[in-house]
């Protein structure tokens, strides 16, 4: 028996799984698993050829499903909420697995802590190098004054260092990670989304050039989703027809043609499974943008309809219309409401100490920036909810 510490081994399951997978090849099959102390326990036997598959399931039973067990999954371990399966087929030869979800909303959750811890000491950082830049610059004496607990001082200053560093490995393995995770199955469905009557590069620029296909930008409209399918709407009954959506979701291009009835529907999800997109597309509705952002997870629907047919709407019930507005005011006021706090008080302290100078201007100018545009963002999510809430209140 053999024990290997990982204590980050579950920031890249799939790395794990490879990982797993070699130590097989060399002959420690996989035994247990200590959640707490981060490692693993292996038993030395045979060299084997094995896939292993992990997963994170408050809800997982005792047994696997019928369909795992046809393809030749076996259960490993069960530790806490995580367990391990093994497949002696090759990779390419698996057709059927256990879902990502659990992990993918388990990382999410560690990355909003580690975020916020981020933000929360990139935001002492700045405040700390501002007065020290205002003091440089300006003719101020500075006096330095040793803290009498010099070692508890360095220790904390040190920790913080750590933490910060920390932080920003979390954050950027587990936004990979879950990137990964959700992209798995979702790329299969974008591709099909998108492949479907794209037109070629060059085709493209030919009808950008003759003025068939225009392009019109539109930033920060997840902050206000239902000004974007007014908005998408009207473009589509003046006869500009939505071909695609880049990227980034801030381009939209639009093929000149016949005006035509399209319901349009922004939706924000935490986690957008296959289910997700399989009950939708199975209503009529087809994804014109699936974001690729793990923070913010938006797609945009589509659905024609002809003269005198009923709008359709993939909301209809009032209830879950509003409370899918609530969670869209939540997520961005938990997100935008703090910064904008903080850069307050950085901005209100610059004021008080040190007035607005010309060598501050430059300093308060940003800081205001960064005030507006945060606070913006949150004051659109909420002016949103309002005018949702008021639009079904008034039908009533």
């Amino acid at each position: 028996m053999i024990k290997v510490f990982r204590p980050f081994w579950s920031y890249d399951v799939t790395k794990t799984e490879v990982w797993l997978s070699g130590m097989a090849k060399k002959g420690y099959l996989l035994v247990g698993l200590n959640r707490w102390t981060r490692c693993f326990f292996f038993r030395q036997g045979k060299s084997k050829l094995i896939t292993y598959r992990i997963g994170y399931d408050k809800m997982h039973g005792s047994s696997l499903s019928r369909s795992l067990l046809d393809e030749g999954w076996i259960k490993v371990l069960h530790s806490g909420n995580w367990y391990v399966l093994s497949n002696e087929k090759h990779n390419e030869q698996i057709k059927t697995s256990s879902v990502r979800e659990g992990i993918i909303k388990r990382n999410r959750t560690i990355m909003y802590i580690f975020s916020g811890i981020l933000i929360y000491l990139t935001g002492i950082a700045i405040s700390n190098l501002t007065i020290i830049s205002f003091s440089l610059f300006q003719d101020v004496s500075v006096e330095v004054v040793e803290s009498p607990l010099w070692i508890l001082t360095y220790s904390l200053l040190g920790f913080a260092i750590a933490l910060y560093i920390l932080s920003i490995y979390s954050v950027f393995i587990i936004n990979k990670t879950n990137k990964y995770l959700i992209n798995e199955k979702a790329n299969k469905l974008q591709s099909l989304n998108h492949i479907e009557g794209r037109l070629s590069k060059e085709k493209e620029k030919q009808l950008k050039l003759s003025g068939k296909i225009v392009v019109k930008r539109k930033f920060g409209w997840m902050y206000s989703p239902d000004r974007l399918e007014k908005w998408l709407e009207k473009m589509e009954e003046l006869g500009y027809n939505l071909y695609r959506i880049n990227r980034t979701g801030t381009a939209f291009y639009f093929i000149i043609d016949s005006p035509r009835k399209v319901s349009y529907c922004a939706d924000y999800q935490n986690i957008s499974d296959e289910s997700y997109f399989d009950m939708h597309r199975d209503a009529g509705w087809k994804s014109a943008f699936i974001s690729y952002s793990s923070l913010q997870k938006w797609t945009i629907w589509s659905r024609e309809y002809f003269e005198g047919e009923e709008r359709p709407q993939i909301y209809s019930d009032k209830s879950h219309h509003l409370k899918h507005a609530r969670r869209i005011v939540i997520a961005y006021t938990i997100l935008f409401l703090p910064l904008t706090i903080m850069y307050i008080g950085l901005f209100m302290a610059g004021m008080f100490n040190n007035g607005i100078t010309k060598l501050s201007l430059l300093t308060t100018i940003m800081f205001l920036f960064v005030i507006f545009a945060f606070g913006s963002f949150t004051v659109r999510t909420w002016l949103y909810y309002m005018r949702l809430k008021k639009r079904y209140d008034f039908r009533l």
